[in-house]
């Protein structure tokens, strides 16, 4: 989602905080929410005459709304600056007064409206939309898979750029949305169907109706030629809409959905709240939006093939748009610095769900996937879950939810869910209300908990060291926090601290020959001994937060032995993962290379034995090579993707033989992928030969081409650049390469994306603007794009060259 850019702009919208509040205080004090004084009721919002061509259409928004002081004499709508109002009218038909100002419209009602009572009024409009900004106007562009479409994007206020309302999630309101449209197209909306009427001018108007309330920014509408496949959770309709053409693939995709509304009601203790829940496919679209009801997603829906790689879009999309439902829609942000409390909790119930339907092992994999997320993006910036513009509300969200899980047990954490969801029920939340939640719920008051975890930013980093007294037969561990404070303080003086001290519960356990032996400790002090006495004899293996209940990086030293041993017998992924880790860092050391020899092969679960495949390609070819190329028998493709990607590590002339057979046998389009690259690592004379064989391939999301694309960017293949050319006009991926061939000093390769700047075709235009910004080197870029600015014949895309060439001259643009 459009995050970042996004809410920074809402900081003028909210009044300036006191420069002397910290984050938690800013937070507490509620600071970023938006003020009114009017509760938006309901709207019934008319749109009709929409033109691809000018992307424009036609609006009709009436109006309800009630008074929130006395004597209210005039309304502040948000529209933006190109809806042109023609007529505004009380329910009685009176003319009334508006003025727009800039992206805001003042209505004058009659007479001034007492507190608390009821005024309607309606406003007929023209909309001209800069095209993605509140609706998105898709051409065919001579394209397969690209019907003629419009769709909608509120979040985070966007919504107004195609509909006068008020843009901020704080106020709730009803609304019918009635489309007029050609017959051939059907027109997706939140709630209820209520009439479908079809018109003497060829075209039919359909109206939806919403209701209970939602926040304005998931107010949606799709208008495409699609097909509607049915299902029901409950008596609840469930719907699936997608383009003919996928409809033979659709079921297997989306037929999971009424399963995890039933898991998700089950676990919150909350029914799936809304008429109807709607998931359609649509061009061009970044991911999933939870607009309430009815979920736009991304049109990539995967063949039957694509099962074998787990694809993301079944794994996480359905089950993370889904979760908003509750968490979001129906409980909503009160502001926008408080966006964790909808995505953190969309990212960390999909593990849930497959927790219940696949086991804890499942459980531990997505998360740890979380965590690989979540410590990349806090190594760039560091900043609190509830932050205005955190970069970090999905996965550390996620994970610290899976934390409070830990810390509270399964029963009290789901029956505090319970509480924030019914307590919030169709209205707004804010972090301390969670908190607060929790307290109802449970008695206990976690203010510690949130002032480390959500208030402040960063995470725990533990340095263990352990020794045994043998004679008193005790291990002592010392246990050292070395985070640092990393905060630079803004201009209005905030600063986002890193706890000196994380207070937890932490739990221990050592192997010894007589079985384990676990401690539970309280962690309180930036430096601590913890001893565990009593021991039968010298530890066989020391886990340091068994469970891993915890969100931290560790460095704990320890014998081979040891790890060895945690790898193959501890349950817990994250941790058989950190041991493979420290594992793959000795490679003279035979009982390592053992040890990951034997998980590679022979771990229970199909991530560890992906881990230690990767750790493999580190190591001795000789120590390795046997491992490795046994992972190309896995049953999991993931096992045999790192297998082969491990061996091309490796090389030579095996690994070449290996590769071809591979590319040729598997049937996963991602170790097909991984083997094209293999094979050119190991026999560079067989580069021309991978690189028709992958852009002649098809493959889910092209994952098979984009390595043919990789080798010829990462080798410096020019001579395949007319090829590459060719490829313009249908993959985006292609103008990329272009940029990196560039990169490497191919000056053909820069004239031809200079060249393409004023190619007839819009998409090619659209995708050499996007390589110029995130390919090609922004000092070869700007000089380029500013000397051909005054040469481009299309309009579009001189604003689009001004608008990068205005990005890459800001200082920080490479790490953003």
């Amino acid at each position: 989602m459009r995050t970042l850019l996004l809410l920074a702009l809402w900081v003028a919208s909210a009044p300036a905080p006191a420069p002397a509040q910290s984050n938690g205080e800013r937070i507490a004090n509620d600071a970023y929410t938006r003020s009114h004084d009017y509760d938006l009721v309901h709207q019934r919002i008319e749109v009709r005459n929409f033109d691809w061509d000018s992307t424009s259409l036609d609006g009709r928004v009436t109006t309800t709304l009630v008074a929130l002081r006395a004597g209210l004499d005039s309304v502040i709508l948000d529209a933006g600056k190109r809806l042109v109002v023609s007529r505004v009218v009380d329910a009685r038909g009176t003319a009334l007064r508006s003025a727009a100002r800039g992206d805001t419209l003042v209505v004058y009602p009659a007479r001034p409206v007492a507190f608390r009572d009821t005024l309607r009024f309606s406003i007929d409009y023209h909309a001209r939309i800069d095209n993605g900004h509140g609706l998105t106007f898709i051409e065919p562009e001579g394209r397969e898979h690209r019907p003629q479409q419009i769709w909608s994007q509120g979040e985070d206020h966007d919504n107004h750029f195609w509909f006068p309302t008020y843009d901020f999630p704080n106020d709730k309101m009803t609304w019918e949305l009635a489309a007029t449209v050609p017959r051939q197209y059907t027109v997706v909306s939140n709630g209820r169907l209520v009439a479908d009427r079809r018109n003497p001018d060829g075209t039919h108007t359909v109206t939806w109706r919403q209701d209970p309330r939602s926040a304005t920014y998931l107010v949606s509408i799709i208008v495409a030629p699609l097909v509607r496949l049915t299902d029901t959770w409950r008596g609840i309709p469930v719907e699936y809409y997608v383009y003919r053409a996928d409809s033979s693939r659709a079921r297997r995709l989306f037929g999971v959905t009424p399963d995890m509304m039933e898991v998700y009601s089950r676990l919150t203790g909350v029914r799936y709240p809304w008429a109807k829940y709607a998931q359609t496919t649509v061009a061009d679209f970044f991911g999933g939006m939870e607009n309430v009801s009815a979920t736009t997603l991304i049109d990539g829906v995967p063949d039957e093939r694509a099962y074998l790689d787990r694809p993301w879009y079944q794994w996480i999309l359905i089950p993370h748009e889904l979760a908003h439902q509750w968490f979001g829609d129906y409980a909503t942000l009160e502001n926008w610095a408080n966006m964790w409390l909808n995505e953190g909790f969309a990212e960390f119930l999909p593990g849930q769900y497959w927790r219940v339907k696949l086991g804890p092992q499942v459980e531990d994999d997505y998360y740890l996937d979380e965590y690989h997320q979540y410590i990349e993006i806090d190594r760039r910036r560091r900043m609190p879950l509830a932050a205005l513009g955190s970069n970090n509300v999905y996965p550390k969200g996620a994970l610290v939810l899976r934390m409070l899980e830990r810390y509270l047990g399964p029963e009290r954490f789901w029956v505090s869910l319970q509480a924030y969801l019914t307590q919030h029920a169709l209205g707004n939340a804010t972090s301390d209300d969670l908190r607060q939640s929790v307290l109802d719920a449970t008695g206990e008051n976690l203010d510690w908990f949130w002032s480390q975890w959500v208030y402040d930013a960063g995470h725990p980093r533990f340095t263990v060291t352990a020794s045994y007294d043998t004679a008193a037969r005790k291990l002592s561990l010392t246990v050292k926090q070395t985070q640092t404070d990393s905060g630079v303080t803004d201009s209005t003086g905030l600063a986002f601290e890193t706890p000196k001290v994380f207070r937890m519960p932490v739990t221990i356990r050592v192997g010894t020959t007589s079985g384990d032996v676990v401690r539970r400790a309280e962690l309180a002090a930036r430096e601590q001994t913890i001893e565990i006495p009593g021991l039968v004899g010298a530890p066989t293996m020391v886990v340091f937060d068994d469970g891993n209940t915890i969100l931290k990086e560790l460095t704990f030293d320890q014998p081979t032995t040891w790890l060895a041993t945690q790898l193959k017998r501890d349950p817990d992924l994250w941790n058989r993962q950190w041991a493979i880790e420290q594992l793959a860092h000795r490679p003279a050391d035979a009982a390592a290379v053992a040890a990951l020899a034997e998980a590679a092969t022979r771990a229970d679960y199909f991530r560890t034995r992906a881990g230690a495949v990767e750790a493999l390609a580190g190591l001795p070819a000789a120590s390795a090579a046997a491992a490795l190329e046994a992972a190309l028998r896995d049953t999991a493709a993931q096992v045999r993707r790192a297998g082969m990607t491990a061996l091309g590590q490796l090389g030579g002339a095996r690994t070449a033989e290996l590769a071809r057979a591979t590319f040729h046998t598997d049937p996963s389009y991602e170790v097909r992928a991984a083997a094209l690259t293999a094979l050119v690592r190991a026999d560079s004379t067989a580069r021309d030969s991978a690189i028709a064989w992958g852009l002649a391939t098809p493959s889910y999301q092209d994952v098979i081409q984009e390595a043919a694309y990789r080798i010829i960017a990462q080798t410096g293949d020019t001579a395949a650049i007319p090829r590459i050319e060719t490829l313009l006009a249908t993959d985006h991926f292609a103008a990329h390469v272009l940029a990196a061939l560039a990169a490497r000093g191919s000056v053909h390769a820069l004239d031809l994306l200079v060249a393409h700047l004023n190619d007839d075709r819009r998409a090619v235009r659209r995708w050499v603007v996007e390589a110029f910004q995130f390919t090609l080197p922004r000092q070869l870029g700007i000089p380029r794009l500013q000397a051909v600015a005054g040469t481009l014949k299309y309009a579009d895309t001189r604003k689009e060259v001004e608008t990068v060439v205005q990005r890459l001259q800001k200082p920080g643009t490479d790490d953003e």
